[in-house]
Formats: C-alpha cells, structure tokens, sequence
C-alpha cells in the first residue's frame, strides 16, 4: 500500500531540487534513478523526455507528468503544516507538477515492493511542459506502446477528471512604424504603439463564451520618451473547446489586424498565428474514463467529470491516439506563491495510481 511518510519525503525531496524549465537535468538524474530501482528500463528521446518500462500482464498503461516547474521556484523551502505543504512564501511550492511524480514514484514502489500483479507501465516524464507543452510536442512516440493513460497534473483532488481540455493558437506580431523626434517632428513619426492600442481596443479579448478566451499577454514597444516608437511586439492566444470557434475568433483576430494596417499603410505588421495544440473531448462512456471510475471506486470516490480552459500534455497525447485524461494531484493555487499541496488527496492519489497499476 501507498506510504504517506514515504510519499511526504519523496514530495520534499523532489520539491528541493531546482527544476525550472529548461533545468531539468538534476531531478531526471533523480527520478530516473529511482525508477531504475524498481526494475525499469530507463530511456530518454533526443529532446531528453524520459520515458521508462516496466513489464507486466495485460494492456500497457502510461503514466505521465511533468518535470519542470514555473518561476519564481528556485530554493524552494517547503514547510509540511500538518496535513498542508507550502513554501515559504517567496517562491511557488512546486507542487505542480512533483506531486504528480511522487505520486506515480509512490505508487509504483508501493506495487514492486508488494509482489503483486500489474500492468505493462510506460511512465513518461516531460520536460518543458510549461509555456508550451514544448517537451510533449517533441516526445518520441515511438516509445511509447500504450493506448490509454493518467496524467497526473491537475488542480484539486484526484477524482477531478479532465474530459475536455481547449485547442489554442498562439498569436504574435510585429509593428514596425517610423521613429521621429518627439518634440522636433513629430508629424514625421508613425507610432508602433499607437498602433499597437489601435488594435487592442479592436481584439475580441478576454471570456468570449464558457468555451473561449483570447488574451494578448504582452506588449513591448519604444525607446525612449522624446522618440516616436518605430516598433512594437504583441504576444498573445486564442483558446476554445471548439474548433469552429476557434477558427472563427482567429479569423475575427485576422481582420482586425488587416483593418488597421489599412489604416497605416506606410507602416508594416508581420503577423503570425500558430496552432500549438488541438483540443480534445471524451463522453462519460470512454473506456479511460471507465478505467479511472473503477480505480476512484476501489478507493471510496466518484469521478467528477469536467472541462478546463488550460492545455496540458494530454492535449498532444490525443493527437497522437493516446487516450490521456488529466487527473487532480492534491495541489492548489498552480503558478502562485500561496500554491499548497494538501497530503491526504496527494495521498489519494498514490492509493489511485496503485489501483490502476494492478488492475490486470
């Protein structure tokens, strides 16, 4: 059975390793050590994701979370309050996603050490999922023989199943104006960033329905204040559940950038929108989601079935015919410094992964 003193450790001790993304390195020396301990084959792809294998009996199961971690997340100090695991208050916990890894690190441990029965399992380790599901995107796919999987990166409890996650576009571009002398001739410059707001006030932005945001994140333009801004840079997303409205919010974003370069024919906008993911949707009839009900039943829970407006690793699974669902892993506040990890649902989530691993 899944250990709470032993998954607390496993938690701080991989909390305590620096793994901000891009710095993945010591904590895959940690974690694929581990794992070559209980008996796997540990392999990484040429984008350094680690994928391991573990014989078993039946229909292979991937297990999978992430390595890296936001910022500010660099010594990190974490403090166990009895059941809540905080930092201390300057940085993220990192909860997100190392109590995902603890609890597939804890559960597998927890069936090796007991002898029993399992499953063939791939655990799949991404590096760089956040900002762009970068690691994902470039996963060796080859590795993996799985159909059907649990990804352990979710806010909330374990019985919080992800069942639909959005498709998003990310949106750049680039203003490039005339610069001028402020006070001398301005009549000569064309503002980048003038155009820049002329075309923000225009965007559909923000909740467009319960299914579809668009945000523009940042803006970067100028030199100086007695210098007509020659250029600005724009970095934004569309999301939707909805691949018809996703189409058409990036066509409405298309038009508005077309009608204000009108507007400015002697300045240019280089514009770029790029899908970095597809969205995806299952019934509450999905033989994944029927596989996770019958493990949160053996453990005293229902599934609680809903959508998400974030993309995870799950999004680029689907695309490549892995059913993945993104389940909680005991963590809240993701990406903040009050981010906390609630050990009885980490817990949970260990005795979870430990019913699906030797449900043969």
């Amino acid at each position: 059975m899944a250990n709470r003193d032993r998954l607390i450790k496993t938690l701080i001790d991989l909390i305590r390793i620096d793994s901000p993304t891009g710095e993945e390195n010591e904590i895959d020396r940690e974690v694929s050590s581990r794992l070559q301990t209980l008996g796997f084959q540990v392999r990484h792809d040429a984008y350094q994701n680690l994928v391991a294998a573990l014989e078993g009996q039946g229909e292979p199961l991937m297990l999978s979370a992430h390595l890296d971690t936001v910022e500010p997340g660099r010594g990190i100090r974490p403090h166990l309050d009895g059941d809540v695991l905080r930092s201390d208050g300057t940085t993220i916990l990192g909860g997100d996603c190392k109590a995902g890894v603890a609890i597939v690190l804890e559960a597998l441990t927890a069936v090796v050490e007991s002898g029993s029965s399992h499953v063939p399992v791939e655990v799949v380790f991404s590096r760089a999922e956040e900002g762009g599901l970068n690691g994902a995107r470039n996963l060796d796919f080859g590795l993996i023989s799985a159909r059907r999987g649990v990804v352990f990166d979710g806010e909330g409890p374990v019985n919080r199943v992800t069942v639909s996650a959005p498709a998003q576009n990310v949106v750049k571009a680039e203003i490039i104006g005339r610069a001028s002398h402020a006070g001398l001739e301005p009549e000569n410059g064309i503002s980048a960033l003038v155009i820049a707001g002329h075309i923000l006030t225009r965007l559909p932005l923000g909740r467009i329905d319960e299914e579809t945001t668009s945000n523009i994140g940042y803006l970067e333009g100028g030199l100086k204040r007695n210098i007509i801004p020659e250029r600005a840079y724009l970095d934004g997303e569309i999301r939707s559940r909805d691949q018809q409205k996703l189409d058409r919010y990036t066509g409405s974003f298309r038009s508005v950038f077309s009608e204000v370069a009108a507007m400015y024919p002697e300045a240019r906008i280089d514009l770029d929108i790029t899908n970095t993911y597809r969205s995806y949707r299952v019934e509450p009839e999905h033989p994944t989601v029927a596989m996770l009900a019958r493990a949160l039943a053996e453990i005293g829970l229902e599934p609680m079935l809903g959508g998400s407006g974030g993309g995870s690793d799950a999004n680029v699974f689907f695309e490549h015919g892995i059913a993945a669902l993104p389940v909680g892993i005991g963590v809240r506040s993701f990406h903040t410094r009050e981010e906390t990890a609630l050990i009885p649902e980490v817990l949970q989530g260990a005795e979870f992964c430990e019913r699906l691993i030797t449900a043969t």
